[in-house]
């Protein structure tokens, strides 16, 4: 496999996770977390969303969390907002990046945000005018990229076509999501490689939803692409409001072990990050996707049996 020698992390459990669990975390804990992922190593978080809280309440202490943070020399501390009100909160916050979102499918996108497609587009462009007058780096996402819950397949030609919108208005950093996991890792190279020659100079992100256990093999098949910024979460929290079936995000400890494994490096600590999975555990009270937590590092090693160590003794005499 030829794979990138480094990888840039984006943490958005604190709110694409946070954003749909069914009791409000508080304040402080938010922070906490935030604030342990920081000392993790984690160089980019996706804090929070500045959207209106009758729309998502459980983020409507976005300020509060932003303004109360322990913020990391080394981590960009990012927020995603749905339109230049939103944009213009995130600023005032002092985020170092925003993040913006549309479908690549109409229904999608009418159920996700109740606007075409095009309306959307007009919608980034206020935010990215926002952005430029504060001299705040935007980054837009682009859901449904490999499939939507409604309409089934997306074709490349639609992709294609969302994604030249937005470079024309001047996005240079683009994000495909696999908003419900139902990319395949053939299709994310095909992707990929027909999308990364016609828009040169985009920095190029993967977001993917282990619904069908596919998360890391497409993150793999983006990486042999040469993509170097992914997007996951703490835990495996997260999933879709507005697409059926859309389970949690790829975990971010085992996303982080199998590149560690692979020697791909993420200036992550591991054990850290573990520790902070199970911390979140406690907070949301149930048990999370996340494989490392309950398994261990793959380097973990266990006593050997009295009986087999006698065994081994003996054969060696």
């Amino acid at each position: 496999m030829k794979l990138p020698a480094r990888i840039t992390i984006c943490e958005v459990g604190t709110r694409d996770g946070f954003q749909i669990e069914p009791d409000f975390i508080p304040t402080e804990q938010k922070i906490e977390v935030v604030n342990l992922l920081s000392d993790a190593g984690i160089p980019e978080i996706e804090v929070t969303s500045f959207v209106h809280p009758k729309v998502v309440p459980q983020l409507r202490d976005a300020e509060e969390v932003m303004a109360r943070i322990t913020r990391r020399p080394g981590t960009r501390y990012a927020a995603l907002v749905p339109n230049d009100k939103g944009a213009v909160r995130a600023v005032d916050a002092g985020v170092d990046v925003i993040h913006t979102v549309l479908s690549a499918s109409e229904s999608h996108n009418l159920a996700n945000v109740n606007m075409t497609i095009a309306e959307s587009i007009e919608r980034m462009r206020a935010v990215m005018q926002v952005a430029e007058r504060a001299r705040t780096p935007v980054a837009c996402g682009v859901s449904t990229s490999f499939g939507c819950p409604f309409e089934g397949d997306v074709p490349l030609p639609q992709l294609e076509s969302v994604v030249r919108r937005l470079v024309d208005m001047g996005a240079r950093a683009i994000g495909l999501a696999d908003t419900t996991g139902m990319a395949n890792p053939r299709q994310v190279g095909r992707a990929f490689e027909h999308l990364m020659p016609k828009f040169p100079g985009i920095e190029w992100t993967l977001h993917t939803h282990d619904t069908r256990a596919m998360a890391i093999p497409n993150i793999l098949a983006g990486m042999e692409c040469g993509v170097t910024h992914i997007d996951a979460s703490i835990g495996g929290l997260g999933g879709c409001p507005f697409a059926p079936g859309a389970s949690g995000n790829v975990c971010s400890e085992d996303l982080v072990h199998c590149l560690d494994a692979m020697g791909v490096e993420t200036g992550i600590d591991l054990d850290r990050l573990i520790a902070v999975s199970r911390r979140v555990q406690e907070i949301v009270g149930r048990t999370l996707p996340g494989q490392i937590v309950k398994a261990g590092k793959s380097t973990r090693r266990y006593p050997v049996p009295d009986t087999v160590a006698a065994r081994i003794t003996t054969a060696r005499a």
